[in-house]
Order: structure tokens, then C-alpha cells, then sequence
């Protein structure tokens, strides 16, 4: 008897049927032969005939037993399974029950091995192997499209995915009406999408959602295809395809959020949907145009998502941090949707956008926009419930568009004054419009005084002048309205500066009440003071000298004010009004309360001494002319001390010294003069004075202070030039003679200057400056220069000049001939030897211009140098420095080899001794022949040895 048990599998969720039956009962069931309709009878269907047997016995079935390890029991049914198979293909089976073998056995392999993570190769192996050969003899098998489709997985399990999607793509195309023909292809475009091959991948997605969406796989092929789309760059498509997923929801009213979004899908596709959303907003936010989004739900047939794709759109930017696109799909949806009543909240999420990004400038721009969109509703609306946010929120919009205006207005620069005007001016216009919209602001105050500060840069300060005025006195709660009342001051002051005529009186009359009334209702404002003294001035301006007194007198009679400065003002306007007033006598006492307090070189401090100066001087005059010339001295000097800078005190000084000197006080006189002639270089009287300045000093024995005023005397440009000469060497001469060394080189150096001709006493004049400088320092250098260089430049050559010249052209080559014997020979000899031989052409050349000059004592000076400078250089190359490798006989032939090279250098040493020496010849016998001569008795002692002797007979020719 026959035994079927059927074993549910619970991890393939296929069943799984092991069937124990007699080889030759099998063997004779399965010679029928297959069908010519293709359709093949499985073993299952054989062992399904109304629980007959293939022999046509009734089967027994058995109740359901336990099975106590059901995963063993699976393996064992399996493995029991592939052997009867296995035992099936080994036979001479029909057809029909060979290919039903090799496909059940091909199945279950694959099976067995995709089971767990790892796979069985082998198994997976031999199931493709039987897959291709049942395709091989049976061509025209009825399941065929199924073993592909198992062939497929095979390849993919093996991990030859390219086979497997190429056997997918073949299904697909071969069997397009196969049930497996989509999910070949959905497979194949996994595996490629994968693989990041998104091209093939799109086109084989393409395939399925080109049929209708109630296919399995359309939507999520769909979204797969989106996907690719987007990573292939192409956000134009990826939108169409994102889009078709959303709008296959279908929603009834418009969706909002991702809740609802959420809540109105079915639970499997919630998650399908949400990241479709985000794909749809990843590709619009990649398409070249942007964010611009408005195009796209314009092609739209419903209208139902755009709140929702507008507001993750602008999420996703800002996620993104791209601030000015995401600002730009908010307001896209609130300009397209102007009535929707979401559109003023997406508003402010622009602007909240470019806040986030730091775009100051488009969030005003947005702001301003928001504000003539909705300003006027909100503040229409304002007892609806929602308009109290609102209306707060539109009033920090125009604080902060206000603020930003007002700043930008006045960062114009001025070179810009049209355009900066007229951004004050919109400036203005605006607070006024926010102080009608917001009467009841807490910050009314605060605004009004910027409405005035935006008036007054604005230019219209009559305007601006009101506007302070109604904050100081109509807002008196204003913690800031002392500063209103002084701006009030200050702003009909500046329409003062430009009133025209018409309106100047008024403007003026206009400062005048302003000040009064800050004083009297600001009594403790701290410019409280400086108002009522500015308020003095006009008056005073106006000749309105009384009422000047009337404020001022007080003031200095009262409480100390507040700084120095302000007490300077008000002692400087009252004694003025004084003095306008001729009251002398009171002027005086004010002026010098006031003078000790003023600086020294200020303009008031000036002006003061000098109508102080005056009262005095006029007292002077009194009693020069009375004949009382000691009072009168006092007196002029007085006046002259308390106006230092005025023309006055000129004529004070010198009049005070013309006192002094009539009653023979030279010393007086003497000091009068000097400071006179130290203020008022220029004055008149000033070459009078100072000759009579140097008279009063020679008589005092004074000879440095006379050489200060003939040096005065020099410079004196409207003095003739012979008198400026003369005066210039007088006090270079009185200065040396008097032992004031730099004085007197400061004096020459000014004669040199400016007095170059005659050349004679020039040069003298250069000569001693050589002395006095520091020997071979460049100061003493350049003198002798410059002496060559006057000599060379005079048109008329002297004498005395050219010999002056020569001896300075001598001392310049001595030090040139001292730094070529200065340059030592050391090793490299290749780096010294070139420097000293440079050397001595420059001394060479130095000694040869000196002796050009033809003199007899410097050219033979010259001629004695020159041999020394060969003779030093002779032995400078005998002691020259010996490389440190040679020894012995090396060293004794280096030695000789540097003798020979220096002897030509003692040859023409003697030549140039020898040569100077010849001059006596000439009937010349000098220090510098004298030289040479010792120096040959030292060369060549056999021929010269005998020189006491003959410097005898040379000195005779003296």
C-alpha cells in the first residue's frame, strides 16, 4: 500500500510534497506521454486524481501528524525528494515526466540554497545546469518562461548578476504576457539600479509604468524610476514621475502637512508617499530653473498638494541652507496664491528665511512687500481674533524696515546728496504712516523722535524742529525728552543757517523762544547753559547788548557752570558786550577773568588780549605824550604782553623799546628789541630795529648776541646785498672768535649758501668748516669736496682758490691711499688680491688728480704716496697668507714665487721716488721729495745710502 504525506513548509511558504511511491507503479505512470497543448502533467497533478493512486488504487489518507522538529523533517522530505528526482532523470522516463524531474529538482535546489545567509555554490551550480539543459531538450516546454525566470535567480544566487539580468531582460522581451514578464523586469531594474547603473535601470522601469497603474508593481516601479532619474540628473523627469505617485492618492481636499498626507494613504504606502515627497522636492530644488515651482503646479490638472510640495520644498533649502531659494518658493506660493489663506504665513516664512540666512537686505524687501500686501487688512482687522498677532507683527516688520531704511539713509555717502535725500525723505514719509497706523504704540515716543531725526537729515528742519518740539513738551513722559527740547534748539538753529532772507528773522526768533523754554522747563538739563549762552550770542549778533547782560550776568553770579568752557563763553560775551558798549572799565575786569583760563594760541585768547591790549596802549599814549617816558615804557610793554599776536603789540614793543632807549636803559631796550624783532620778523620798523639791536649790544660787550642780529640782518631780503654779505661774514667771524664752535659753523654754512661769490672767501669759509670737522669723517669729506667742486665750477679761476682746491683733492687721496693699504691679502688670495689692486687704482687715480693741479709741494706729496702705495703693496704680497697645506720645499718655492711677484711692485715704487726726486732738477726741493729720498736710501741704500748729504745739498736750493 501506497503512503502520500503532504509537509507544509514554514520558512518558503510554498508546499513542499514527498512522495514515497513503488519504483514500478511510477515507473509504468510515467510513460504517458505529453500533451500537444503544451500543457504537462506534474507529479503532483498524477498523485491528485480524487486520492487515487497511479495505478488507480484508492489511497489511504492518514490524520495529520506531529512533527517534533519540523525543520529536520523539511531536510529530510527534501533531500528524499531530489533523490526520487535524481532517480527519475536516471531512468528512460517519458518526456513529459523528465522535464517535470528536471525542473521540480532545479527548483528545489535553488530553494535549498537561497535558505540562510550562506548560499550552497554547488547546489546552485547544478540547478543551473538543469535549468539550461530542460531549455536545451525541451524548447518548446510550457513552463519555460519559469525556468528563465528560475535560471535568472540561479545566476543571481551564483553571483553572475549580469547573466541574471540579461536572462530577466529576455523574459521580459520574449515572454511579454508571461505573469512573470513584470517581475522580470522590476528585478532586472533592482539589480541595475543597484549596480548604479540608473540608465538601464530607468529604461526597464520605463517598461513598467508605461501599462496600467493597478499593476503590482507600477507604483513602486514608479518610484524606483523617479529615483534613478533624479541620480541621473534629469530632475525634469524625476518630478513627473514623484508627482504621478502623489497624485495617484487622489485626495478629496487639499493636503497640507505630511500628517495628513500620511493619514489619509493606506498604512503599506505611508512611507511610499512621504519619500516620494521628498523626492519630488530633492528634483524641483535640482532642476535648472531652481526653486521656481510655480510652473510646474501650473501644469498640474489639481491643485490639491501645492501647500504641501511649496512648504517641503522651502524646508528642504533651508535644511540645505539655501536661504534666498528657500525664501523664494515660500513667496512663490504666496504670489500665486495672493488669496489663500495660508499665503501670508508662508510670507513670513520667507522672511523668517533670509533672517536664518543673514539676507538683511531681501528680508527687508520682503518685509516691505508683506507690509503693502497685508498692512492695511491687518490694521482694518484689528478687533478680529487674529489680528493682534498680526498687528504686532506688522508693526516690528516697520520698526525693523525703518531701521534698516534709516540706517541705509544715512550710510549714503555724501558725495550722493540727491540719492541720500531722498531716502531720508522715504525715510520720514514712513515713520509718519507708522505713527498714524500704531497711535497707541508703546514705542510712539521713540518712533516720533526718529521721525524727527529722519526730518532733519532730510532737510526739511523747520519740520524737524516742530517734530522735537511736540516729543519735548506734548510727550513729557518720554525719558528721552530733554534731548527732544535741545534737538528742537539745535534743528531751528541749522534752518537758521539756511533760512533765506525772508525767513531768517523768523528762524532767529524761533531759536531764541526754543532756548527759553528748554531752560525754563528743563531747569536741570545738563546744556541747560550752553543753550542760554548760544542764545547770547544771537543776541548779541543782534546788538541786543542789554539783554545779553541781562542773561550772562546771572550765570557768572550764580552756581559754578558746569565746565570750564562754558564759564570761558560766558565771561568772553559779556565782557564783549562791554566793550561794545565802550564801558572800558568793566571790559577790562571781565577780559582778564577770562584770560587765565584760555589757551595760549586760541583765537578768543587773542582776541581778548588784543581789545584788552588796546584800553592799555591808548594809556600809554597818554603819558608818552605827557613826556613821562618810564610810565609810558610800562605801559607800551603791558600792552603788548596782553596781545601777543596782534599788530598791536608790534607797535607796543617797538614804541616800548624807542622808551627804553631814550632813557639810555640799553639793557631794557636790548631785550625789548630782541623780542620784538623775534614776533615781528617782517614789521616795518624790523631792519631799524635790528641794527639798532646790534649797536645796543657791541656797547653792552655782547659779541654773540651781535653776531645772532647780524646773521638776522643777513636774511633780510629786502636789505641790500652787500649789507647782507657783509653782515652774514661778520657773524660767521664773531661767532669763531667768541669760541661758539657750532654757531659759527652754522653761520658759514648759512654764508656758503648764500653767498657763494666771491669765490675766495667762500673757499676760506669751506676750509675752516674741514677743520672743524672730525678728520677722514664724512663731514670733513664732503667739505673737502665741496671745495674741489667750487674751484672746478668758478668761471675765473684764483690761485689761492686752486691751491685750496689741490691740497683738498691730496687729503681726499690720502684716504683712498690708506684703505688700498688697509685691504689685507688673505686666503682665497683669488677674492683679496682683486680687491686690493681695485683699491689702489682708485688711490692711484685720487693721487694723480691731486698732484694735476700743478702745485709743487702737493704734486710731489702725490708722487712720494704713489711709491709708498707700490712699496706697501709690495710687501703686503711677500706677508700675504701661506695656504695651510704646503710645508717644506713647497712652501720655500711659494715663498720665492711671492718675492718675485712683488719685486716689479718695489721697482716701481723706486721708479715713482725716483721720479719725484728728479724735480730737483727743477730747482724744487719739498717735504714730499725729502720723503722719497729716505725712502730710496731704505730701497736701494748703495745708490742712495748717502742721504744726510744729500739733503744738505737739496735744502740749499731753499
Amino acid at each position: 500500500m501506497t503512503v502520500v504525506t503532504t509537509y507544509q513548509s514554514k520558512h518558503r511558504g510554498l508546499p513542499v510534497v514527498a512522495t514515497l511511491l513503488l519504483v514500478g507503479t511510477l515507473l509504468s505512470a510515467c510513460q504517458q506521454s505529453v500533451k500537444p497543448s503544451g500543457e504537462s502533467q506534474t507529479i503532483g497533478g498524477m498523485l491528485e486524481r480524487n486520492g487515487q493512486g497511479p495505478d488507480r488504487l484508492f489511497m489511504e489518507k492518514l490524520p495529520p501528524k506531529k512533527i517534533a522538529d519540523i525543520d529536520a523533517e523539511s531536510q529530510r522530505v527534501e533531500a528524499a525528494a531530489l533523490n526520487h528526482y535524481q532517480s527519475i532523470l536516471t531512468l528512460d522516463s517519458a518526456p513529459g515526466v523528465r522535464a517535470e524531474a528536471m525542473r521540480r529538482s532545479a527548483d528545489l535546489r535553488i530553494e535549498s540554497a537561497g535558505q540562510g545567509l550562506d548560499i550552497n555554490a554547488e547546489e546552485v551550480a547544478l540547478a543551473i545546469g538543469l535549468y539550461r539543459d530542460l531549455l536545451l531538450e525541451f524548447p518548446d516546454y510550457p513552463n519555460k518562461d519559469h525556468v528563465i525566470y528560475q535560471l535568472a535567480r540561479g545566476y543571481e544566487l551564483s553571483g553572475r548578476a549580469e547573466l541574471a539580468i540579461d536572462t530577466l531582460r529576455g523574459l521580459a522581451e520574449d515572454f511579454p504576457q508571461s505573469s512573470r514578464a513584470n517581475d522580470a523586469l522590476f528585478r532586472s531594474a533592482e539589480m541595475l539600479y543597484l549596480r548604479k547603473r540608473y540608465a538601464d535601470a530607468a529604461a526597464q522601469y520605463g517598461k513598467l509604468i508605461t501599462q496600467d497603474a493597478a499593476i503590482p508593481y507600477w507604483q513602486m516601479a514608479q518610484y524606483k524610476y523617479g529615483w534613478s532619474q533624479y541620480q541621473l540628473g534629469r530632475p525634469e523627469l524625476a518630478v513627473d514621475a514623484f508627482t504621478a505617485i502623489l497624485m495617484q492618492l487622489k485626495p478629496r481636499r487639499e493636503v497640507r502637512s505630511v500628517a495628513e498626507l500620511t493619514a489619509r494613504a493606506p498604512a503599506a504606502k505611508a512611507e511610499l508617499l512621504t519619500d516620494s515627497l521628498r523626492g519630488l522636492c530633492l528634483a524641483l530644488a535640482a532642476k535648472p530653473e531652481g526653486h521656481n515651482i510655480n510652473t510646474f503646479f501650473a501644469s498640474l490638472p489639481g491643485k490639491q498638494f501645492s501647500p504641501l510640495v511649496y512648504s517641503s520644498l522651502g524646508e528642504l533649502l533651508l535644511a540645505k541652507q539655501r536661504y534666498t531659494d528657500a525664501a523664494s518658493v515660500f513667496d512663490d506660493f504666496a504670489s500665486a496664491n495672493p488669496q489663500h489663506d495660508l499665503a501670508i504665513s508662508y510670507s513670513e516664512k520667507a522672511i523668517s528665511a533670509y533672517k536664518q540666512g543673514g539676507f538683511t537686505a531681501l528680508m527687508i524687501a520682503a518685509q516691505e512687500a508683506y507690509i503693502k500686501r497685508y498692512g492695511n487688512d491687518i490694521v482694518a482687522a484689528a478687533g478680529a481674533d487674529i489680528a493682534p498677532g498680526k498687528l504686532d507683527l506688522i508693526r516690528d516688520y516697520m520698526a525693523e524696515v525703518l531701521r534698516f531704511r534709516h540706517a541705509e539713509a544715512q550710510q549714503t555717502p555724501d558725495n550722493e546728496a540727491n540719492l541720500r535725500q531722498a531716502r531720508f525723505v522715504a525715510v520720514a514719509a514712513a515713520y509718519r504712516e507708522m505713527l498714524g497706523m500704531f497711535p497707541n504704540d508703546p514705542a510712539f515716543a521713540t518712533t516720533s523722535m526718529r521721525y524727527a531725526d529722519a526730518l532733519f537729515d532730510a532737510g526739511e528742519l523747520n519740520a524737524a524742529a516742530r517734530q522735537y518740539t511736540l516729543v519735548a513738551y506734548d510727550l513729557l513722559a518720554y525719558e528721552k525728552a530733554g534731548d527732544a527740547a535741545l534737538a528742537a534748539v539745535k534743528a531751528y538753529r541749522a534752518w537758521l543757517a539756511v533760512a533765506p532772507a525772508q525767513e531768517r528773522d523768523a528762524a532767529q526768533q524761533a531759536v531764541i523762544a526754543a532756548s527759553a523754554q528748554l531752560a525754563s522747563v528743563f531747569p536741570q538739563h545738563p546744556e541747560r547753559s550752553l543753550v542760554l549762552l548760544a542764545s547770547a550770542e544771537d543776541l548779541y549778533a543782534l546788538k541786543r547788548y542789554d539783554e545779553v547782560l541781562a542773561l550772562c550776568v546771572p550765570l557768572l553770579a550764580g552756581a559754578p557752570l558746569p565746565t570750564s568752557s562754558l564759564t570761558q563763553k560766558a565771561l568772553s560775551v559779556t565782557a564783549d558786550a562791554y566793550f561794545a558798549q565802550d564801558n572800558y572799565a568793566q571790559a577790562e575786569i571781565y577780559y582778564s577773568k577770562l584770560l587765565p583760563m584760555l589757551d595760549t594760541e586760541s583765537a578768543l585768547q587773542k582776541m581778548a588780549a588784543d581789545r584788552l591790549s588796546v584800553s592799555v596802549y591808548r594809556r600809554a599814549e597818554v603819558a608818552r605824550d605827557a613826556g613821562d617816558n618810564v610810565l609810558a615804557a610800562d605801559l607800551f610793554m603791558r600792552a603788548a604782553q596782553l596781545s601777543p599776536t596782534a599788530e598791536l603789540r608790534a607797535n607796543a614793543s617797538f614804541d616800548a623799546a624807542g622808551q627804553f632807549y631814550a632813557s639810555q636803559n640799553w639793557r631794557e631796550a636790548a631785550s625789548v628789541l630782541q623780542d620784538f624783532l623775534g614776533a615781528f620778523p617782517r614789521h616795518a620798523m624790523a631792519a631799524e630795529g635790528e641794527k639798532l639791536l646790534a649797536e645796543t649790544y657791541q656797547k653792552s660787550g655782547q659779541p654773540v648776541l651781535a653776531a645772532g642780529v647780524y646773521a638776522q640782518i643777513a636774511k633780510r631780503g629786502d636789505e641790500a646785498f652787500e649789507t647782507r654779505r657783509q653782515a652774514s661774514a661778520l657773524a660767521a667771524r664773531l661767532y669763531d672768535s667768541a669760541g661758539q664752535t657750532e654757531a659759527a659753523r652754522t653761520a658759514i654754512r648759512n654764508y656758503i649758501a648764500q653767498f657763494p661769490a666771491p669765490l675766495l672767501e667762500a673757499q676760506q669759509f669751506r676750509q675752516r668748516l674741514a677743520t672743524m670737522a672730525a678728520a677722514n669723517s664724512v663731514e670733513y669729506l664732503n667739505y673737502l669736496r665741496e671745495i674741489i667742486a667750487a674751484d672746478q665750477a668758478a668761471e675765473m679761476p684764483l690761485a689761492a682758490s686752486q691751491l685750496l682746491a689741490a691740497d683738498a683733492s691730496l687729503q681726499l687721496a690720502m684716504v683712498d691711499v690708506e684703505r688700498a693699504n688697509s685691504v689685507e691679502l688673505k686666503l682665497p688670495i683669488a677674492n683679496s688680491l682683486p680687491r686690493r689692486q681695485r683699491a689702489m687704482q682708485t688711490a692711484i687715480d685720487s693721487l694723480a688728480r691731486a698732484a694735476a693741479y700743478g702745485f709743487a709741494d702737493i704734486t710731489t706729496i702725490a708722487g712720494h704716496e704713489l711709491g709708498e702705495l707700490y712699496r706697501h703693496f709690495a710687501a703686503a704680497l711677500v706677508k700675504s697668507e701661506v695656504p695651510r697645506e704646503l710645508h717644506g720645499d713647497v712652501l720655500a718655492e711659494y715663498t720665492m714665487l711671492l718675492e718675485e711677484q712683488a719685486y716689479p711692485f718695489e721697482e716701481k715704487a723706486i721708479s715713482a721716488f725716483e721720479t719725484n726726486l728728479a724735480r730737483v732738477r727743477e730747482g724744487v726741493w719739498t717735504a714730499g721729495m725729502r720723503k722719497s729720498l729716505v725712502a730710496l736710501a731704505e730701497l736701494a741704500p748703495a745708490k742712495y745710502g748717502k742721504q744726510p748729504e744729500l739733503e744738505n745739498s737739496y735744502d740749499s736750493l731753499n
